[in-house]
């Protein structure tokens, strides 16, 4: 089973070489990697260039610059589609991997061929690389089970970035023309479509670290904070939803079940953003009761909101 890495470029220079320096110590050396920048302008270009001719790269190692850009998400998709490769990992340009990644979710991909798109877990890391442990920190004993994730799992909380995906290459091509005119976020596209096909599964094995700009130790610990701040939560809330309906608006082929699910979500989620706009606990109380999409924590964190946020 061939193996490729698809890296989305932007502006990356401050922490691209680290990253790169990840994937190429791999116990499993990629067949492919595919870099698409989509306009830096720092030194990302060069960085990456000179790196790819230090370490004689040249033949399996692609930087491309896009004549214009993308987005997030269609840049992404562009390297993901110049990989011609069985599997394609997705890459963040200033995360770090575990040296035996590629191996461990190459090996689950061979044995499962039922799993459509593999997401492990992830760690996270500040600036200068040092381990976070945030009070949202999804956490992990790396027992190596393997479990599926469902819509419903997706809708009350995402915990897999396109950063810790292993997306099987034929699932992609059968969808690229569908999702590649689309600018809604590529990991939520590709978890929920392999969803709906029964093949999105959580591989429970840290295989990354994200790393958190700007943040170290201490901070990170009261980041709930950042949280509880009144405008950017509704901003995030706003995007939030943006992306629900994006997904709806795309015409993936979901079942009516599925479409259901995640238009109750949407509409659930804008209740909940017009009673934290609002200040008003009646609506809130109406939005979390007895629906199983909603989690107690955020809960808990709108009520704060709306009695004290500013």
């Amino acid at each position: 089973m061939t193996v490729g890495v698809a890296i989305a470029l932007y502006n990356g220079a401050k922490f691209i070489r680290e990253q790169l320096d990840s994937i190429r110590l791999q116990t499993l050396k990629p067949d492919r990697v595919v870099m698409c920048d989509d306009g830096s302008t720092d030194e990302t270009l060069e960085i990456v260039a000179k790196y790819i001719k230090e370490y004689g790269l040249e033949d399996s190692w692609k930087l491309i610059k896009n004549e214009q850009n993308l987005g997030y998400a269609r840049n992404f998709y562009k390297a993901m589609s110049l990989c011609d490769t069985d599997l394609i990992f997705l890459c963040d340009q200033d995360d770090l991997w575990k040296q035996e990644k590629l191996k461990k979710m190459t090996q689950v991909m061979e044995q499962r061929s039922d799993i459509l798109v593999l997401a492990s877990k992830f760690g996270m890391i500040d600036q200068n690389g040092e381990e976070l442990h945030g009070l949202l920190e999804k956490k992990t004993d790396e027992t190596g089970e393997i479990k599926e994730i469902n819509h419903h799992d997706l809708l009350r909380a995402f915990y897999w970035p396109g950063m810790v995906m292993a997306v099987r290459r034929d699932f992609f091509d059968n969808i690229f023309e569908k999702i590649n005119s689309h600018t809604v976020a590529h990991d939520r596209v590709l978890a929920h479509f392999a969803a709906e096909n029964n093949g999105f599964f959580e591989y429970d094995y840290k295989s990354s670290y994200h790393r958190r700009h700007n943040n170290n130790t201490a901070n990170e610990e009261h980041r709930i904070f950042k949280l509880l701040n009144l405008k950017r939560k509704l901003r995030d809330m706003k995007d939030h939803n943006d992306m629900l309906q994006g997904l709806l608006d795309i015409g993936l082929p979901f079942s009516k079940e599925s479409i259901d699910l995640i238009s109750k979500s949407l509409e659930l989620c804008k209740m909940r953003e017009e009673a934290v706009r609002n200040k008003d606990m009646k609506l809130l109380n109406k939005t979390y009761r007895n629906n199983g999409l909603m989690r107690k924590i955020s809960y808990i964190c709108d009520v704060w909101l709306i009695c004290f946020g500013k």
